[in-house]
Formats: structure tokens, C-alpha cells, sequence
């Protein structure tokens, strides 16, 4: 009977540590995209802060494409 009652706590271990990482996959998830956002903001903050647009990025791509 001991037996039975200890698999019965390792099982409800397993499945709280289960649902705990699933838990934590899903924060993962989401800080992976405030991440992503944050970075956002801060690229266009800082294109407006010193004057960059698009084009001027697509250019200077362009050229270092040119010279590898």
C-alpha cells in the first residue's frame, strides 16, 4: 500500500511540475515578444531621433552587399 500512495505523490508532482513548465514556456513567450517589441520602439526611436529613414537603410545595405 505504501507503494501505491508514494507512485500516487510522485505522479502529482510530475504533473504540477508539467503544468508549472508549460506555465513557464507561455511567460517565455510572451517576454520573447515584449522583447521583440522593445527593440522596435527603440530602432524607431532612435531613426527619429537622428534623422534616418528607410531609404537611407536600404542604401547603405546595398553598398555593403556591393563590397563583400
Amino acid at each position: 500500500m505504501g507503494e501505491v500512495n508514494l507512485r500516487k505523490c510522485e505522479m502529482n508532482s510530475y504533473d504540477e511540475m508539467k503544468t508549472e513548465m508549460e506555465v513557464i514556456q507561455q511567460q517565455m513567450i510572451e517576454a520573447k515578444k515584449n522583447e521583440c517589441a522593445n527593440a522596435q520602439k527603440e530602432v524607431k526611436r532612435l531613426f527619429k531621433e537622428f534623422g534616418f529613414n528607410a531609404g537611407m537603410l536600404k542604401s547603405s545595405l546595398a553598398e555593403r552587399r556591393k563590397n563583400k
